[in-house]
């Protein structure tokens, strides 16, 4: 069975002397596991669209356990995300959080959309990265089908409290009289919740160059780290490490 479809490599593994075996994130059949027969070999055709990050359209054939790439059509090849380090870094970690999310053969138009999008934002000059991965973050969370309860207390369901924490497990807020239904729950600040709703819900492109404190984004980045620890089952991230060394 031959299947064309974008997508978006998420990882490039050598396999033999010339061969390379893929994850790609597909439009049409979700996460698959491809062959690129001989693609490491410099005349391959193939070479061009199947680097990590790079968006192209695939003719794919359907075999036993894995698909084997026919057709390569490179769309989008991000040489600018490969150029600097920091933005290297943190598209390997969108890279991450997408393959660890999403399943053999589930199509997910949304999540798929949000990537696309970001690390397009992620080429300009002119951007904020800290928002955008935070914003990237909470939403994967969101297409994921784990969306946090940020109006209301998750447990109670009460929206005024003389403080909140927010806990992973729970998915959501609670208010101080719920906290000892989590004792692990971590402190949130009011503008980090209202920081957290706007990057929710508003597109990325208009929050493409908000610049947020170090503080909101410190105490954001810990909250949600933990929420995608909590939820996906990936406890390491090989990028991350890179990112906090910068």
């Amino acid at each position: 069975m031959l299947i064309t479809t974008e997508g978006f490599i998420l990882k490039n593994t050598k396999y033999g002397e010339t061969d390379s075996i893929l994850t790609i994130f597909t439009r049409k059949a979700g996460k698959v596991s491809a062959i690129a027969k001989g693609a490491r070999r410099s005349k391959s055709n193939l070479l061009a669209g199947i680097q990590p990050f790079c968006y192209s359209e695939f003719v794919l054939y359907k075999g036993r356990n894995l698909y084997t790439v026919s057709q390569c059509d490179p769309k989008e090849i991000f040489y600018p995300l490969r150029e600097d380090l920091t933005k290297l870094s943190y598209s390997a970690y969108l890279m991450e959080l997408v393959e660890a999310v999403i399943t053999e053969g589930q199509t997910n138009n949304r999540l798929f959309n949000l990537l696309g999008k970001t690390l397009y934002l992620l080429k300009k000059d002119d951007i904020e990265i800290n928002t955008i991965v935070r914003a990237f973050e909470i939403k994967l969370m969101n297409y994921s089908g784990f969306k946090p309860q940020l109006g209301s207390c998750v447990n109670c369901n009460k929206n005024k409290s003389s403080s909140w924490k927010f806990s992973s497990t729970e998915g959501g807020l609670l208010c101080s009289s719920c906290f000892s239904i989590d004792p692990f729950a971590m402190k949130i600040g009011n503008t980090t919740i209202k920081l957290a709703i706007y990057l929710l819900t508003t597109d990325m492109a208009e929050i493409q160059k908000l610049k947020i404190s170090d503080y909101l984004n410190e105490e954001l980045k810990k909250i949600l780290r933990q929420y995608i620890l909590t939820h996906i089952n990936k406890y390491s991230f090989k990028s991350l490490s890179i990112v906090e060394k910068l």
